[in-house]
């Protein structure tokens, strides 16, 4: 009978140290998995239009830093004889940190987030800058979640869009197999297949033509006669370059022939010999480009010969009676009427005019 006592003394005492290390672990994982779990709590509360995806235990984060946990998420009861307020149908009560106290403000709000496009939904509060603290069973105000709000606004845009999009491909489709539109006709009219046909048939023919050697493209594809007269033309054109190199010719003299470099060089240099000799105003080319004598002999001729053209045409001296006055043409053409017959009449009878006169002494 001593040894069975002593035997469960024994299994009790290692009863005892297992549940002591269950509840040492347990202790562990609430306070790796929890912050603060041994710390001061308190709770506050916020309500929110919708919760789908969030649950009992969920984290509750503080700009993203993580501070409590979601306590209960229940219903707003319905109050006889008052609408219920769509923004306010669910209830969030959560118990945080005390020692994050000071940073929720009344002018802090709650919303939904959720992790990732379609991951877990946790509570985050955002801190408050120009409130008071809230206190034990304080109001965070709710807010919905703006990126998923988003996110479902834009999908049912893209849904529209790609409906939009379905319903003119339908329609582009059933056009096409109606026959209307050049792709509707294509498929559907056999004209399209019948030319298509012909046409490749006429193409058959025209291969066949050239593989048969008529024509101008089967002559050339076919007969020697091209390549023969192409590779003349490239002999000939070698024998050219050979005489070129070999300085035969004009072509060859003139590419390795130093003659006309040195004569085209002298020719340069004295072309600018002379320009240099006429920006010095040697020479009478050098005095017409740099002397101001002839410029001013010039300016003075054609100054004089303007005054003078001027008193030609001027009435009042005899130059300008004898271009502009028309008495001196009325006297010389009758003057000269009578010289014609006075001509006349000496031709006619000389004697007339001619008198000898014999005096002897």
């Amino acid at each position: 009978m001593a040894q069975r006592k002593q035997l469960s003394w024994t299994e009790l005492r290692v009863g005892v140290f297992v549940l002591v290390g269950l509840f040492v672990l347990g202790a562990g994982i609430f306070y790796v998995t929890a912050p603060g779990i041994l710390g001061p709590k308190y709770e506050l509360k916020t309500f929110l239009p919708e919760v789908s995806g969030l649950t009992d235990g969920a984290p509750v984060r503080l700009d993203g830093v993580e501070v409590g946990n979601v306590e209960a998420i229940r219903l707003v009861p319905r109050t006889p004889g008052k609408a219920l307020d769509k923004n306010r149908n669910i209830e969030v009560v959560m118990r945080v940190d005390r020692r994050n106290q000071n940073d929720i403000l009344t002018d802090s709000t709650a919303s939904l987030v959720t992790e990732g496009l379609l991951g877990n939904r946790y509570v985050n509060i955002t801190r408050g800058f120009t409130g008071t603290p809230l206190k034990q069973d304080g109001e965070v105000p709710g807010s919905e979640e703006k990126a998923m709000k988003e996110v479902v606004e834009r999908s049912a845009e893209l849904l529209g869009n790609l409906q939009a999009l379905s319903d003119n491909v339908q329609e582009l489709i059933s056009g096409v197999k109606q026959g209307q539109g050049s792709l509707g006709k294509l498929l559907t009219d056999d004209k399209a297949y019948n030319h298509l046909n012909e046409l490749l048939a006429r193409g058959d023919a025209m291969l066949a033509d050239v593989q048969a050697g008529k024509g101008t493209l089967g002559k050339i594809v076919t007969s020697d006669e091209m390549y023969t007269k192409v590779d003349k033309g490239l002999d000939n054109v070698n024998v050219i370059l050979a005489d070129v190199r070999a300085q035969k010719g004009t072509i060859g003299k003139l590419m390795y022939d130093p003659t006309l470099y040195d004569q085209a060089k002298e020719a340069i240099s004295n072309g600018n010999v002379v320009i240099s000799d006429v920006r010095a105003g040697k020479g009478t080319l050098g005095k017409l480009a740099t002397d101001d004598t002839l410029y001013n002999k010039l300016r003075d001729t054609s100054t004089n010969l303007s005054t003078a053209t001027a008193k030609l045409n001027d009435n009042n001296n005899t130059a300008g009676k004898l271009f502009s006055d028309p008495k001196l043409y009325d006297n010389l053409t009758g003057m000269t009427g009578d010289m014609r017959l006075l001509i006349s009449d000496f031709r006619k009878n000389p004697k007339k005019f001619l008198h000898i006169k014999i005096t002897l002494f």
